[in-house]
């Protein structure tokens, strides 16, 4: 019983310090952000309303898998997807603001 709990509380601070990993580098999980944090994403004016979008797909749908499973979120338009640039880290999709762009552009 004291092994199950002590290894809960370490794998709990083992995710602890890897999103503060991921925080500290501007990174941002599309799959756990909350709203102010999709927001946040530095460089890029993200409403409300498709922050909100996002959290709502993701809960309704589960985790985005790919970069190119944001499109789906209602709302989202090939503009944000380029500014937002999703890509895949570690199974997650996330915001890296050190990222080259993975999906292209728009031809219009």
């Amino acid at each position: 019983m004291k092994k199950t709990i002590l290894s809960i509380c370490l794998a709990a601070l083992c995710l602890l310090f890897a999103a503060t990993a991921f925080a500290g580098e501007g990174i941002v999980s599309f799959n756990t952000a909350n709203i102010e944090e999709i927001m946040s994403i530095e460089d890029v004016d993200i409403p409300e309303s498709l922050a909100q979008a996002i959290v709502d797909y993701r809960t309704a749908n589960g985790p985005f898998k790919k970069a190119e499973d944001m499109i789906k979120v209602p709302g989202m338009t090939q503009d944000f997807i380029e500014e937002l640039n999703p890509q895949v880290i570690d199974g997650d999709v996330v915001f890296d603001p050190d990222a080259e762009p993975a999906l292209a552009p728009s031809k219009c």
